[in-house]
């Protein structure tokens, strides 16, 4: 299989103190012959911020992102599920509104970028599903995670809405729980796998992140899961990082260990606890691997 090359979009959640991520993801992806040219002029998505104050500077900041991966001949991998929403998201108002992709365009030409609409948009979720391939996956596999029971979370950001990627129905994903299958893990169903994290209310809502994340867990809590494993990264903050808090605050007396996909990959295809990062989680780990 020939390399897998990507124009690679950091932002915030790889970068400074969760700089940590970004080497693991390149060092999983590696496993797959994956090279990332990281895009270092990337700007901040907004993450949804932005367009509440100026529209048009939230489009013109992620077009920018556009142009600088378009410049590369690269699809774009975007592995923060937010990022890759809120960047998806500007590139179909630019294919819909001529008059504020002009608008963008003119913003652009100032600093020599052009945004032509071209680059294809990917996540790990499908860079891994799809652009692997399932059968590479397996191929790679040394340690296969069998007896593992968890609880899949895909987040929120890359089903609604609708229209944000194109990859599978919407309401009905299924790479995640493919990944899952061929690392060896029994992939158990719970009643609020399509419930929302809170990590985007922390901050205008604290107590109702809180009580929205707590909802989540003790969903996959009641099926008796080892773990629960996440697509998204900022799900991940809100699961482990804030677990303790928000169980506490509802009333709750249990932890539940929470990976991020790219970890548990890590774990199956031979690379240890150490070298995935476990000891960076706040919920301890006891897990059978």
């Amino acid at each position: 299989m020939s390399r897998l090359r990507y124009a690679l979009y950091a932002g915030c959640c790889f970068m400074g103190a969760d700089a940590r991520w970004l080497e693991l993801l390149t060092a999983v992806m590696g496993r797959f012959d994956v090279e990332f040219e990281i895009l270092e002029q990337g700007l901040c998505c907004g993450s949804g911020v932005i367009e509440e104050r100026s529209e048009l500077t939230s489009l013109a900041i992620n077009a920018r992102n556009l142009a600088l991966a378009e410049a590369t001949g690269k699809p774009l991998f975007i592995p923060c599920s937010t990022c890759f929403n809120v960047i998806s998201g500007c590139r179909r108002v630019l294919a819909e509104d001529r008059e504020r992709r002009a608008a963008v365009e003119a913003i652009l030409a100032d600093e020599g970028l052009a945004y032509t609409g071209n680059v294809r948009l990917t996540h790990p979720l499908w860079s891994i599903a799809i652009d692997v391939g399932l059968e590479r996956l397996a191929r790679e596999i040394t340690t296969p995670l069998t007896g593992l029971r968890v609880a899949a979370h895909n987040g929120c950001h890359v089903r609604h809405p609708a229209f944000v990627q194109s990859y599978e129905p919407a309401d009905s994903l299924r790479s995640l729980d493919n990944i899952l299958r061929v690392l060896g893990v029994d992939v158990v169903e719970y009643e609020t796998a399509d419930a929302c994290c809170g990590y985007h209310l922390t901050w205008p809502d604290n107590s109702l992140s809180l009580r929205m994340t707590s909802n989540l867990l003790c969903g996959a809590q009641e099926q008796g899961v080892d773990a629960m494993v996440v697509a998204c990264p900022l799900c991940w903050k809100s699961l482990d990082n804030s677990q303790r808090k928000a169980l506490s605050a509802t009333g709750q007396d249990f932890l539940l260990p929470v990976l991020y996909l790219p970890e548990l990959v890590g774990l199956a295809c031979g690379m240890s606890c150490d070298d995935v990062g476990l000891g960076w989680h706040t919920v301890p780990l006891n897990l059978r691997v």
